[in-house]
């Protein structure tokens, strides 16, 4: 290839970078900061993290083995809400786990909406971020103490490669773009 040739790519390269830029915006590629949809069950963290001093791992059990950090089996949470049911012991109802109840009862999962999502075409392997010694509220924020829990971060690429930067670990485009 001539050296005009080359320099006739660049230009093309250019325009394909930041169409691709300008698709992720207009598409909503990753979620938006400050998102906190709805959820079927009003699930607090603060009892379970704080009170119980539950690990995130506990209930998000592949989130070091796997790129997915998942959410809980309806076992991992009915374990304790067989026993600890929809009254307490003073007789007042606690009516999210009589909703987990009535999934578990039909046997059905709980129809959970995501709340943190990157774009498609971003890899983001929970389980080499955990098992790097991330914590969990790095990139979540303050977890257990939401209610309900929101996106505090915007997950844009701006965000990620400077923690990268920060940390001194690699952040070339093959790192998340593969």
């Amino acid at each position: 290839m001539t050296t005009r040739k080359k320099w006739a790519v660049y230009p093309g390269l250019v325009a394909l970078a930041a169409a691709a830029v300008l698709l992720s915006a207009v598409s909503g590629g990753s979620t938006p900061q400050g998102r906190a949809p709805q959820q079927p069950i009003i699930f607090p963290h603060n009892p379970h993290v704080v009170g119980l001093q539950m690990n995130c791992l506990y209930c998000h059990s592949s989130a070091n083995k796997s790129p997915d950090p998942g959410l809980p089996a309806m076992s991992t949470c009915m374990g304790c809400h067989t026993v600890i049911g929809p009254r307490r012991p003073d007789g007042t109802a606690r009516p999210e786990v009589a909703k987990l109840q009535q999934f578990a009862a039909k046997n059905q999962p709980i129809p959970w909406i995501r709340i943190h999502k990157v774009p498609d075409y971003v890899q983001f392997p929970h389980m080499r971020h955990v098992n790097a010694g991330v914590t969990c509220q790095q990139c979540h924020g303050p977890v257990q103490d939401m209610l309900p829990v929101y996106q505090q971060q915007n997950l844009n690429m701006g965000w990620c490669i400077s923690c990268h930067i920060q940390q001194q670990v690699r952040y070339d485009c093959s790192v998340c773009h593969y």
